[in-house]
């Protein structure tokens, strides 16, 4: 039987897909191509609405990131059991200039600079599924980086 609060996992799930270098965008990793979409548009947040398949500010470069999670939370409530009309939202935004977080966080600089992602699954009962955390990236240069070897996922 299919319940609410399995929608805690399932952006549980989401959230450490998209965090993953394995989230790629034509080779390069997603979340860099989507901090050099804020960068250029001079933005500091980026959202990503998997029911309405859009992305703010609007990038055609990234459609297909965003169809392609929007596909992946539906083939997860397919596979609990959960029907779409319990969704009211579900969005992904990264926030790339954050305050930083409070408390004993635990963070691996790598490159780049501090961004929060959110994962949001808001229900039908008006009950948020909410997962956070924080990490490092920098925008896009394919100058910087290397080009994935592998299929491109987006």
């Amino acid at each position: 039987m299919a319940r609410r609060k399995e929608l805690k996992n399932i952006a549980s799930g989401l959230y450490g897909s998209f965090i993953s270098r394995n989230n790629d965008v034509g080779g390069y990793w997603g979340i860099g191509k989507l901090c050099l979409l804020a960068q250029q548009s001079g933005v500091q947040i980026v959202r990503l609405d998997l029911l309405a398949k859009s992305i703010i500010p609007a990038s055609s470069e990234l459609s297909k990131l965003v169809s392609g999670y929007s596909s992946i939370l539906k083939k997860h409530l397919s596979a609990k059991g959960i029907p779409e009309n319990w969704l009211a939202s579900a969005t992904i935004e990264l926030d790339f200039k954050p305050e930083h977080p409070s408390g004993k966080h635990i963070l691996i600089a790598t490159w780049g600079s501090l961004f929060k992602l959110v994962v949001n699954i808001a229900d039908d009962m008006k009950k948020n599924h909410t997962v956070s955390g924080y990490s490092y990236c920098g925008p896009h240069n394919p100058r910087k980086e290397s080009k994935s070897a592998g299929t491109e996922r987006f």
